[in-house]
């Protein structure tokens, strides 16, 4: 894999195809292409804005004729799409704004693919901004996505938890931009209802080993529902919340209970072993370990600021809340306690 500040020489980019897939999302659909729409209007070159209508038996089809009707200076294709999986309606939109007459003509390695959700709102500076690495010769740029605030103590939980910045290790079909040529090479979307967005990032950058980038400036808006169209992914973090929230209390109480079992765990294990934040979330409820170990991650970044534990990355001492990757936890050395 190319090191993030590692290019190659690239042709500029001639045109844009952004796919949005849907699946029953009347209540969704009108602002995410508007954003798209928004987006699109200040790119300077062609788009092509594929909107999937998979297997949908709502009024989608309604609202994105809607949108269309008012974005006149966007390339708009709708597809019906049968796929079995969500992998499988972004991979037929693709097919379909490809061979749009606006980008059917052009090398593929002069097209952008960008990809979000019906679910989501993108930033008016989403395109320009991935055209911009794009043409520093990237071919793929991973975004960030967060859950509107909804006002529940899970919501203010994830966001007091999560501290979006630029190297970030998150892989979101929601906000995920790559060079169409790279997309040809890695085989395209997986058929996958999960995950698709992961094997495609990992086909591109891990395998193919092309230069890549991850960026906040870019951030997407996503939907708080608890229910998603998919298995994994926000809804299902925001439900793991929820449930942990009534299980444990407030925010501050459930703070409090990781806040003692890292303690606890880093006290018996003693100055020279540590632990991942991961353990003390499943200390706390083991089946709520994935959705609890960010903000065990972040209670353990607080203890540090206070000088009762350290977290390190690789022995460094790091922020926890800044530095991307895996930490450790523990107590800090002798000669730096009283």
């Amino acid at each position: 894999m190319l090191p993030r500040d590692v290019t190659e020489d690239r042709p500029a980019l001639s045109g844009l195809l952004v796919v949005a897939p849907a699946r029953d999302e009347e209540h969704e659909i009108a602002g995410c292409l508007s954003s798209i729409g928004a987006a699109a209007g200040e790119i300077g070159i062609p788009v092509v804005v594929a909107v999937v209508l998979h297997r949908c038996t709502d009024r989608t089809a309604e609202e994105v004729a809607e949108v269309v009707r008012n974005h006149p200076g966007v390339h708009w294709v709708t597809v019906d799409s049968d796929a079995d999986s969500l992998g499988g309606a972004r991979g037929d939109g693709v097919d379909a704004g490809r061979a749009h007459h606006v980008l059917g003509g052009l090398s593929p390695a002069t097209v952008w693919l960008g990809s979000t959700d019906a679910d989501s709102r993108v930033p008016s500076t989403w395109l320009t901004g991935q055209r911009a690495l794009a043409d520093r010769g990237l071919d793929l740029v991973l975004g960030t996505v967060e859950p509107r605030d909804d006002g529940s103590e899970s919501a203010r939980l994830w966001h007091a938890q999560h501290h979006l910045a630029e190297g970030h290790l998150g892989i979101h079909g929601a906000n995920l931009g790559v060079r169409l040529s790279a997309y040809d090479d890695a085989g395209g979307f997986a058929d996958l209802d999960d995950g698709e967005d992961v094997q495609l990032a990992h086909a591109v950058r891990d395998v193919a080993g092309l230069p890549w980038t991850s960026t906040d400036r870019t951030r997407v808006i996503t939907s708080s529902r608890r229910h998603g169209r998919a298995g994994r992914g926000f809804a299902r973090f925001l439900r793991r919340l929820d449930d942990a929230v009534a299980t444990f209390g407030a925010t501050e109480e459930l703070q409090d209970r990781l806040r003692a079992e890292l303690l606890r765990i880093a006290e018996e294990r003693g100055p020279d072993k540590t632990l991942c934040p991961s353990e003390a979330a499943g200390a706390v409820d083991p089946e709520r370990r994935q959705a609890l170990t960010p903000v065990a991650r972040a209670v353990a970044s607080a203890l540090a600021d206070e000088g009762i534990l350290v977290v390190t990355q690789q022995g460094v001492p790091v922020d926890a809340l800044t530095t991307p990757g895996p930490v450790r936890v523990g107590l800090p050395p002798a000669e730096m306690r009283s």
